[in-house]
């Protein structure tokens, strides 16, 4: 008769360490689980079952059933998705004791009291001792005793303690020398005890389990000629009451399957002969007997056993794994998407003289994803693309299949949002048509991938920043969400587009503020605006092209300054004005908090 048996791990983990085995010498763990250990779990279960029904059953039957057990024969079918986890090394609890208390000989001695000296104007001033009683204190510290205490008070009474590890030990050396300099304690030393705690002892073990998928069972194929429909039913009972299987932690549902189920054909037999790629499973004997199977692991018969009495190594060669394939993750395409947000993470937070660089490496990143996905992974450069390609991808980068500059501003424009100065979001944005399916997955995989903001380009992760996609849930951030505003101001630096100093001296009509108003009116943004100068200019590195990065030995040697601006009347945004605007510097933010009217 067969028996099959379907088992689960709700929690997709099996922990279970062979017999005998140090957990730190087997780094694999038991897998398949050991009928040896099956047999046992059903017997405890058979005692639970017992101790619960209404009238005592016989104990004849649990023989029988541990009889069936032991004389039938296992096969499995293992879920081929199971893999081994990674080792976790933790403290396990070992036994629930009581802290042994702190013992202490505390003596008070009487000394003359301590002087007081006068303050200012005759009030009570510190008190000191007298010069005698520092020649006596300046002794007892030179004694050197270890966990020594020393207390004075103002009514003259010295308080000295002396700690000991137990009540039976007492540090009669270090009591004797004081005795010699102070005399006799009045009343003598007394003994004192501190308050016991009760605590845990631990004990690190390693943790070697598996990680069966929790949708998918593993089946159980007994078969022996022992079996009746009673012991089928018994096996019901004790299988139903079993919560765990393996350590503790291990939680499982196990259960008899019946004729409707549909079972798979056995893909791992237990064998008596070790092959290549064979490990060893703990087995029941035939002739194992019930006390062989209740006998406890600490049990002077079995403790230094390399198998315990009643069982026997089988060996099971494990199904292959099945080959491993990539889940592709398909991004959901948002339509009508001009605005793509990322949460930046970082060890050490940016600098804004830096915000170029960032955006420039993501940028980078972008354009080689496009490319992969438009060449089947054929081109992950500009350069080596065809023209048609070229083309396909001209509103990420910014320039036709010539290498010549978009009109219009029709390309995507990265940007850096900052909160209390430091930067918090990284802002993709395309203001005159929306982003389609391969460029929005484009900037997803890109922002896969750390960024680093090193002005050497350094590998470390210290210089790297993570880029968290943000949904829609998230609103725009102010000057985004097409809401017009009448004051803004800079939220990065903005850097003139031309030299406006020459000399020390500014340049006639090329003043800052004379550039912003020609930009704002060659934009058909404003023309009416007040410029306003924030703070003193400060260094940032501003975006060079590839074909020009020869010509500048140090990238960053641009002065931006923080502006604010107010209309005659509000204007929306986004606002980006002057050198590198596109890449994140000369963004300004509206003034939520002034008069907007």
């Amino acid at each position: 008769m067969k028996v099959v048996l379907r088992q689960e791990f709700p929690l997709g983990r099996f922990h279970a360490t062979p017999w005998r085995v140090n957990p730190y010498d087997d780094p694999h763990g038991e897998w398949p689980p050991s009928p040896w250990r099956l047999v046992r779990a059903v017997t405890a279960r058979w005692y639970q079952w017992a101790r619960e029904a209404e009238n005592e059953p016989d104990q004849a039957e649990l023989e029988k059933l541990q009889s069936a057990l032991c004389r039938s024969s296992y096969a499995f079918h293992l879920p081929p998705e199971a893999r081994k986890g990674s080792p976790l090394r933790q403290y396990h609890p070992t036994e629930f004791t009581m802290d042994a208390p702190n013992w202490r000989d505390q003596g008070i001695f009487i000394r003359t009291p301590k002087v007081s000296k006068k303050g200012k104007k005759g009030q009570q001033g510190e008190k000191e001792l007298s010069a005698e009683e520092k020649v006596v204190e300046r002794q007892i510290k030179k004694l050197g005793i270890k966990k020594l205490s020393f207390v004075t008070s103002d009514d003259g009474k010295w308080t000295i303690e002396v700690k000991t590890l137990s009540q039976d030990a007492r540090d009669e050396m270090s009591i004797g020398s004081l005795e010699n300099i102070l005399g006799q304690p009045k009343g003598g030393w007394q003994r004192i005890a501190d308050a016991g705690i009760r605590n845990y002892g631990s004990s690190l073990v390693q943790d070697n389990y598996w990680c069966p998928p929790p949708e998918v069972p593993l089946w159980w194929f007994i078969e022996g000629k022992d079996w009746t429909n009673d012991l089928r039913t018994l096996l019901t009972k004790c299988l139903s009451r079993m919560n765990y299987f393996g350590r503790a932690e291990t939680l499982t549902r196990i259960r008899v399957v019946d004729s409707t189920d549909e079972i798979p054909e056995p893909n791992c037999t237990l064998t008596d002969r070790r092959t290549a790629g064979a490990v060893p499973v703990l087995s029941p004997l035939m002739n194992a007997t019930r006390k062989d199977i209740e006998r406890t692991t600490d049990n002077p018969e079995a403790v230094r056993r390399a198998v315990p009495p009643g069982a026997q190594w089988l060996y099971a060669v494990r199904p292959p794994r099945p080959a491993v394939r990539e889940h592709r993750r398909v991004p959901q395409c948002r339509p009508d998407c001009h605005l793509m947000q990322f949460a930046v993470g970082w060890n050490v937070s940016p600098e804004r003289r830096s915000i170029v660089r960032l955006t420039a490496r993501f940028r980078g990143a972008v354009i080689r994803e496009l490319l992969r996905l438009k060449t089947n992974g054929a081109a992950a450069t500009w350069a080596i693309a065809s023209r048609e390609v070229r083309d396909m991808i001209a509103d990420i980068t910014g320039k036709d299949a010539n290498g010549d500059a978009l009109k219009g501003h029709r390309h995507t424009e990265f940007f850096a949002w900052c909160e209390d100065n430091k930067l918090s979001r990284l802002l993709v944005w395309r203001g005159s048509h929306a982003f389609d399916a391969d460029e929005q997955e484009a900037i997803l995989r890109a922002a896969a991938c750390d960024v680093s903001w090193a002005a050497a380009g350094s590998k470390a992760d210290e210089w790297k920043v993570r880029l968290v996609p943000l949904d829609r849930a998230v609103p725009s951030p102010p000057g985004f969400e097409g809401k017009p505003w009448r004051v803004w101001e800079s939220m990065t630096p903005y850097v003139p587009q031309r030299h406006h100093l020459r000399g020390g001296k500014e340049r006639d009509r090329e003043s800052i503020p004379d550039q912003i108003r020609r930009e704002l009116k060659r934009r058909d943004i404003a023309e009416d605006v007040i410029v306003e100068l924030l703070g003193t200019p400060q260094w940032v590195s501003v975006h060079v092209p590839r074909t020009e990065a020869h010509k500048r030995a140090f990238i960053g040697d641009r002065r931006g300054q923080m502006i604010r601006l107010t209309f005659s009347a509000p204007v929306i945004g986004p606002i980006r004005l002057g050198h590198s605007s596109s890449f994140g510097l000369g963004l300004f933010r509206p003034v939520i908090e002034s008069n907007q009217e």
